[in-house]
């Protein structure tokens, strides 16, 4: 495939993906497009009874490794708690989302009729609060989510319901005059990674043949646990297993460097260690080898920041071998976030080159 063509496909998938809504143990949208897509570039795949869309490229060589690759289909977001007599929601987040964000942000819901319904999260105004209070960041709890309904019958016949899912709403946008150009949107974490998953399964897919069987995972409820990740692996049992994530890109005024945690336009960023595991020695190795090999820079990921479902997945069958690679993104778990083109298309390449050469490990 062309440089211009992936670039094309790229932007395309993301622009897609952001604007499907998935939180966690609501990933309907998102399952269905991926499922489809799939379908075009492995052997089989199917759903299983977890919700995680699982599918298999086999390898010509029988001895040759299973290798999985990884990421989450679930963003983080808001569930429905309670309806007020009045027609206000009151909520109770989804996933890790910093409360500083919540006041003022526009909503969209999810209701039962399959539609979205557009709302606002709101608090007391500053004028009647008490002045000690105004500059601290309020709780989940004291904010309601306004949909202009008036009363418990009109937030029914609209659909919404307590358990209904929603999501801070952000505008995707891609622009390729600036650096090596951009992208913003919502639910970037990680549909970055199903991504990068998706044009390398349209890669590996092109080819002739391939040694090693490529298992494809896109997993739900990681924001809330990693649930999705321990069915999946059951599911294609690999022999080696890569998540792939979108991190935290902290190259921002006020952080010193020694804290970015990964930085934009310096290429994937492959993990030692985070809080749910110990990244495999020879992996990482591996894949900076051929990141290097390809002429990208690449980065560590900070160790101790966050975890990705290699914490589940590692542990499983006696112990599997296992790497993170992300896509850095500045503002994660947030409306916006923004990733750069240059680090997407390095780390789709580099994963199709671990894929592809050899692995001993």
């Amino acid at each position: 495939m062309s440089e211009s063509k992936l670039l094309e496909k790229v932007v395309e998938t993301q622009r897609k993906l952001a604007t499907l809504i998935g939180v966690s143990g609501h990933e309907d949208e998102v399952r269905n497009f991926i499922f489809n897509k799939l379908k075009e570039n492995a052997d089989e795949v199917w759903i299983d009874r977890m919700g995680n869309v699982l599918g298999i490229k086999k390898g010509t060589d029988p001895k040759g490794l299973r290798i999985m690759i990884d990421a989450h289909m679930d963003e983080v977001g808001l569930l429905i708690s309670y309806i007020e007599s009045n027609g206000f929601l009151r909520f109770t987040p989804l996933g890790g989302i910093d409360k500083r964000l919540y006041p003022g942000s526009d909503i969209k819901i999810q209701t039962k009729f399959g539609k979205t319904v557009s709302g606002i999260i709101g608090m007391n105004p500053p004028h009647i609060t008490d002045p000690k209070l105004r500059d601290i960041s309020p709780e989940f709890s004291d904010l309601f989510i306004d949909i202009g309904a008036n009363n418990k019958d009109e937030v029914k016949k609209m659909g919404i319901i307590v358990g209904s899912r929603a999501v801070m709403d952000g505008r995707f946008e891609y622009n390729p005059d600036v650096g090596s150009g951009f992208m913003r949107g919502r639910a970037f974490d990680d549909r970055t990674g199903c991504n990068v998953a998706l044009q390398v399964s349209i890669l590996i897919n092109e080819m002739e043949s391939i040694p090693n069987t490529i298992l494809y995972s896109f997993t739900v409820c990681e924001e809330v646990g990693a649930r999705g990740a321990s069915a999946a692996t059951e599911g294609l049992k690999p022999d080696i297993a890569i998540a792939l994530e979108n991190t935290i890109a902290a190259d921002v005024p006020g952080v010193p460097l020694n804290k970015q945690i990964t930085r934009l336009e310096h290429g994937p960023a492959f993990s030692v260690a985070d809080r749910g595991t110990l990244y495999h020695e020879k992996l990482l190795e591996i894949f900076k080898l051929r990141a290097e090999e390809l002429g990208y820079e690449w980065q560590y990921k900070t160790p101790a920041f966050g975890g990705t479902n290699a914490g589940i997945f590692h542990k499983m069958h006696k112990g599997i071998p296992s790497g993170c690679i992300s896509v850095p993104s500045r503002y994660i778990h947030s409306p916006i976030s923004m990733i750069k083109i240059s680090d997407i298309l390095a780390t789709i390449k580099t994963l199709f080159a671990i894929l592809t050469k050899p692995i001993e490990i």
